[in-house]
């Protein structure tokens, strides 16, 4: 019996959501195995076995492709701290906590993607890092302004901006991950002024 051709296959019914997946997905290991720079419109295709037509109804260009790239690792890490920003079950020292954790367990388990999308090859976006300082200012203004946190005179945005880099290089330099999240998460308690004894595990 003769393979079904290209237009009964399967993948030629897969919803728009499903494509960008695999099309994101296939971006990303390749910027992982080859480098961002690497990492052309032709190359994707033939990763996410799709035809090149196939990305250009998605991401008009290469430029767009990689911005949609850091989008969508940026909304992967946002995702949890904002459900943890809406949890009225915690206070706001154990949200930082909760925050902090996320974020070295995601650049834990996906540095090579972290450091392919971020430190390799700029696009013409807006700089992903706004989203994140965003919630951070948010997280600690609102600690704040509930008599939590205790910045003693520092300006808020400085700190903001100090500790949106402060948790990056631990997850670069060590191997014992629970030891480094413990130590990052009472310098950022330290950092605000709050109580410096992390919570339990969120």
């Amino acid at each position: 019996m003769a393979p079904p051709s290209r237009s009964t296959s399967p993948a030629r019914f897969q919803s728009p959501e499903v494509r960008r997946r695999q099309i994101l997905d296939a971006a990303a290991r390749l910027a992982v195995d080859d480098g961002l720079e690497n990492t052309s419109i032709a190359k994707v295709a033939e990763a996410a076995g799709l035809a090149k037509g196939s990305i250009y109804l998605h991401f008009g260009s290469r430029t767009a492709l990689l911005a949609g790239l850091q989008a969508d690792v940026w909304q992967r890490m946002l995702e949890r701290p904002n459900d943890l920003l809406a949890d009225q079950a915690l206070d706001w020292a154990m949200k930082l906590d909760g925050v902090v954790a996320h974020w070295m367990g995601f650049e834990f388990e996906h540095h090579g993607l972290y450091h392919a999308v971020f430190h390799t090859v700029a696009t013409d976006r807006e700089e992903p890092l706004v989203a994140a300082r965003s919630l951070l200012d948010d997280l600690i203004r609102r600690g704040t302004a509930a008599g939590e946190f205790d910045l003693d005179g520092l300006d808020v945005e400085v700190v903001v901006d100090f500790l949106i880099h402060g948790y990056v290089g631990p997850c670069f330099h060590q191997a014992d991950r629970g030891p480094a999240v413990h130590t990052v998460q009472r310098l950022f308690r330290r950092a605000v002024g709050a109580d410096h004894q992390p919570g339990p595990d969120l």
